[in-house]
């Protein structure tokens, strides 16, 4: 099991839902902001994400989009207070789309620490994707 799936599945719990695509998806972010460093505002998951995910997975780009966004509702209906405070680092109401939690998931998958209290020491990753210290 990847690190990936392991956060999910914390988040999910025994889930019969399948969530190696998600999985692909957050690591899909992974490699882009921090090994080829781009930005989140550069990031386009319908570009960037999606077509990579569907060519690792042997899924169609479709049916990638689909599953990415329910597993993205998902993780967000599951968080709860406190797994938003673990996994996000902050309170939210709402995320603006599923893609978020792509975000959200690879920064803690990478740094072991939640999206926000990593933006509060770096801020810089915001607009120049980074590197682990």
């Amino acid at each position: 099991m990847t690190k990936e799936e392991a956060v999910i599945r914390s988040i999910l719990g025994p889930v019969r839902s399948e969530i190696r695509t998600f999985a692909c998806a957050v690591g899909v972010t992974v490699h882009l902001l921090f090994d080829e460093k781009m930005s989140q505002d550069d990031i386009r998951v319908t570009k960037h994400v999606y077509p990579e995910v569907a060519k690792r997975t042997g899924k169609s780009y479709a049916s990638v989009s689909r599953k990415l966004e329910r597993m993205g509702n998902l993780c967000w209906d599951n968080l709860g207070e406190e797994g938003r405070k673990m996994y996000i680092g902050r309170q939210l109401r709402d995320i603006r789309a599923p893609r978020d939690m792509l975000f959200y998931l690879a920064f803690y998958c990478y740094f072991d620490k939640p999206y926000y209290e990593v933006l509060e020491e770096m801020p810089e990753l915001l607009f120049q994707g980074g590197e682990k210290t």
